[in-house]
């Protein structure tokens, strides 16, 4: 008996799919649901596949896939397995880099982490390239701050603080702002 021939034999709960069908916005889940209705309403895959703008042999999946798990299973989201480029120790590593050490130790003149930094640093120590968004991920799964840096500030020096001081102190005015002054 050819799938077809089986999914013949099977009732389509009509309430179940409406609720599907709503509940799941995606185009594909509901290309998917939509094929599955047309079929049990006595479409042939030919003509479903065009209908739904898909191949008979994907109708033939999708049809293995309800006879297997039902509507429920049809409506499962597509789920990619993404193997990590950096290992969790790599990862540690960054969290350790970025928490102890300044980009100036890894030969970049800034004195603050970016994740275009990060991401610099990483090609340069693992040949690993990754996007800003994918740092920041990672940043955020290490439970770190990703605040986006505007500007490098070096640390100020005690005697230029000290000699702005006195200019200040020498250009104030004779009273204080809220003793009678008069506007």
């Amino acid at each position: 008996m050819n799938l077809s021939q089986r999914l013949r034999l099977v009732s389509l709960d009509k309430k179940q799919w409406q609720r599907l069908y709503y509940k799941n916005q995606q185009a594909y889940i509901r290309q998917r649901l939509s094929a599955i209705r047309y079929l049990s309403e006595g479409k042939s895959r030919g003509e479903v596949a065009k209908l739904v703008g898909s191949t008979d042999l994907t109708i033939a999946k999708w049809i293995g896939k309800y006879l297997d798990a039902g509507l429920e299973g049809l409506v499962e989201p597509i789920k990619h397995q993404v193997k990590e480029r950096l290992n969790p120790e790599r990862q540690q590593e960054i969290k350790e880099m970025v928490l102890n050490d300044r980009p100036t130790k890894y030969g970049i003149d800034r004195e603050i982490w970016t994740g275009k930094i990060i991401a610099f640093v990483i090609k340069q120590r693992w040949g690993i390239e990754l996007k800003t968004s994918r740092i920041y991920e990672i940043l955020d799964k290490l439970n770190l701050s990703h605040q986006k840096a505007h500007r490098d500030y070096e640390n100020a020096s005690p005697e230029k603080q000290k000699e702005f001081v006195k200019m200040l102190k020498k250009n104030a005015p004779e009273k204080a702002w809220g003793e009678n002054y008069l506007l």
